[in-house]
């Protein structure tokens, strides 16, 4: 005689998962992805905020190394001095030089879908940035 014979007729209906209990666990998962996956999104935007602000300190660094070696900004390029931020795909980068090209302000705006709402990032020749 098998172990299986032995088992009462309740016994051997109870071996797996109910409906409804798998129904409980989906929904116990939906619940914890919709907490979880909003603060996701914030950590990822967040990071890629800072991703941008160094590149955008990188670049700040290469123009002043420019303005060292060539006594002011002009000629100065985005592409040139600051590829990396120049391909990001999460910020549009502007670079304008002033001031008789002796000052120079770097201004960052959000694109993209997963990027709204995030702040415009500035940064001056004189030091200024906005994220401080």
């Amino acid at each position: 005689m098998k172990m299986n014979d032995r088992l009462s007729p309740r016994a051997k209906r109870s071996r797996g998962f109910t409906l409804i209990e798998l129904m409980i666990a989906v929904v116990i998962m939906g619940i914890l992805v919709s907490i979880a996956y909003p603060a996701y999104q914030d950590h990822v935007r967040r990071t890629r905020q800072a991703d941008a602000q160094g590149q955008i300190m990188a670049f700040g660094s290469a123009l002043e190394r420019y303005r060292g070696k060539h006594f002011s900004y002009d000629g100065a390029t985005l592409p040139a001095l600051a590829p990396e931020l120049n391909g990001n795909s999460d910020y549009n980068v502007v670079f304008a030089i002033g001031g008789g090209n002796q000052s120079y302000t770097i201004t960052a705006t959000a694109q993209g879908s997963l990027m709204t709402g995030m702040p415009i990032l500035t940064l001056s020749s004189a030091g200024e940035a906005s994220w401080d």
